[in-house]
């Protein structure tokens, strides 16, 4: 009887267990069945198309790219591989490129519905509506019982002020599936603008920033306007920090003239990057202080509206307010929410695309014509922000807010320390040393939790006393840093990958730089340093060995 086992060299072995692993959404594992089954057998067209699927799903788009021209090379007659490579193109925002793939796509199959629905997506993505609605013509005409094909169409519709036809397609969505509640809001503004006469088209945006007559779902910007009374003073330690953040945005706007004068704008864009909780929102208005500019901090929740166009609107809104109340700092924090990158959002996400042309539009104006508009954004997740807004023009500049370092932590811990009943004496130095690796929120949730245990003490007993350096230590005990999650996830995102496969029965490491572009990279070169001195071993040790000495070995208070 002849043996039907697999064999461990037979490269479809390795595929199959491959396909196994990418159906548990185990891409790791899957990628290296994959390899071994190209090892085994280099023409292995599925195999390189299958790997590909591994790297998309895991968002490394360049690599995805690669294993499918491998395959289309193998295999060019194969309409799937042409439309994936697209997608790929698309989610890195080449859309010409991913055009050319999906043209292709639809050479080899005609009636492919995905390559022209994608290829729709891509022309409005170009703001060419026209070819966009050819396509989206193709796909309904080719499953006509498509909503979301009719929804989208309606949206391309819309931004040509074709209201008409865009309510027409909204209503054939809402018939299809009378729960797409997305068809229905669409609809509704559609109406209101076909009524009023408006339209919603990025970068043709207006808006009345004093709040008359604004539509439903609009913002008063002025109403967001301060003037902030923080100065330095207020921003304990951080020194270093300081003076960066002085010469990119103090210094421009308290003297204009001289700035420009040495070529030094005092207006453009600033991207501040860092770990939560380390103070970025707080610097920020201490520096509009400092210079007794206005400020708009522009929240992710008042620009985002439901409505088709009023997301574009609001953010042109701020930025006239801005420009009519300079020197101005417009502050956009949780940037990742508003300036995501493009490549992500798909489907009936595409609207939200609009938006993030919107802000570009507006940098973009900011940088001809408002010298002294100074925008800032701020996030937790930069490798999230579009590559786009990050170029010279826009928020060309980047400056790394970390945590505290141990002057830092000691002026903190005293600053907030300042309205509590503490003790005559308080070990400020050794509570620095113990709080190594705290945000500037944990070490006030410190503060709080120590001021906290003579409280319910006295709450308990009547007995008042002060809060001591003892208590401080218990609090620093039972509160743990909240950034060792998220310096693993920035790792994960920026740092470099291990990716291991076995051969012979040996397993191989390789290691791989991040998704990121290397210009991406160097926007971020502070960051991938800390990253990778955290995970030094000496400085494990070195980190593990003072904290355990400030909190544990007897010193003299």
């Amino acid at each position: 009887m002849a043996d039907t086992r697999p064999s461990p060299t037979d490269a479809r072995t390795y595929y199959h267990k491959g396909n196994t692993a990418y159906e548990k959404g185990d891409y790791q594992k899957a990628i290296e069945n994959y390899n071994m089954a190209i090892i085994l057998n280099p023409t292995f067209s599925e195999a390189y198309f299958n790997r590909g699927l591994c790297y998309y799903n895991l968002k490394n788009f360049d690599k995805a790219i690669t294993d499918y021209t491998k395959s289309a090379e193998l295999d060019p007659k194969n309409a799937v591989i042409y439309n994936n490579r697209g997608d790929a193109f698309y989610r890195k925002q080449d859309f010409d490129k991913a055009i050319v793939d999906y043209d292709k796509a639809i050479a080899l199959n005609p009636k492919y519905l995905k390559a022209y629905y994608n290829r729709g997506l891509a022309y409005a993505c170009l703001q060419d509506y026209e070819r966009a609605v050819e396509d989206f013509d193709k796909v309904v005409e080719l499953n006509p019982n498509f909503a979301e094909a009719y929804h989208i169409r309606g949206l391309a519709y819309d931004y040509m002020n074709n209201f008409d036809k865009a309510i027409a397609d909204y209503d054939k969505a809402i018939e299809l599936n009378p729960n797409f509640t997305e068809a229905i809001t669409h609809r509704e503004l559609a109406k209101q603008k076909k009524e009023g006469g408006g339209g919603g088209a990025p970068g043709g945006a207006t808006a009345d920033v004093s709040g008359a007559g604004a539509q439903q779902g609009g913002i008063n910007a002025v109403k967001l306007l301060q003037k902030p009374t923080m100065k330095w003073t207020d921003v304990a330690g951080m020194e270093k920090l300081k003076e960066d953040i002085n010469e990119a945005i103090v210094y421009p706007l308290e003297k204009p003239e001289l700035a420009r004068k040495y070529g030094k704008l005092a207006g453009g864009g600033v991207m501040l990057y860092g770990p939560p909780g380390c103070g970025k929102t707080y610097i920020v208005k201490a520096a509009a202080g400092e210079c007794s500019a206005s400020f708009i901090n522009a929240k992710i929740s008042d620009l985002l509206d439901m409505y088709v166009g009023n997301t574009e609107k609001n953010i042109h809104a701020v930025f006239e307010t801005a420009r009519k109340n300079s020197p101005c700092i417009l502050f956009f924090d949780e940037m990742e929410g508003m300036g995501g990158r493009r490549e992500d959002m798909g489907g009936s996400m595409q609207y939200m695309k609009m938006a993030v042309n919107q802000l570009l539009f507006e940098m973009d104006g900011v940088e001809a014509n408002n010298q002294n508009v100074l925008v800032i954004g701020a996030t937790n997740a930069p490798w999230d922000v579009d590559p786009a807004l990050r170029r010279s023009g826009r928020f060309g500049k980047t400056i790394f807010v970390p945590e505290p370092d141990y002057v830092s932590r000691r002026e903190i811990l005293r600053m907030h320390s300042k309205k509590r009943p503490t003790a005559k004496w308080i070990n400020y130095p050794r509570l620095a040393w113990a709080a190594i690796g705290y945000s500037s929120a944990d070490l006030k949730s410190v503060v709080d939790e120590a001021a906290a245990i003579p409280w319910r003490l006295a709450f308990k007993t009547g007995k008042q006393r002060e809060v001591t350096t003892w208590d401080f230590i218990a609090a620093i005990k039972k509160k743990k840093s909240t950034l060792n999650p998220w310096y693993e996830q920035a790792k994960k995102q920026i740092g470099q990958q291990e990716e291991k496969t076995v051969v012979d029965g040996k397993e191989h490491v390789k290691i791989t730089e991040s998704k990121l572009a290397a210009a991406e990279k160097d926007s971020f070169k502070e960051l991938i340093d800390v990253i990778k001195k955290r995970n030094e071993l000496w400085n494990k040790i070195y980190v593990w060995t003072i904290r355990h000495v400030a909190l544990y070995i007897p010193l003299p208070f």
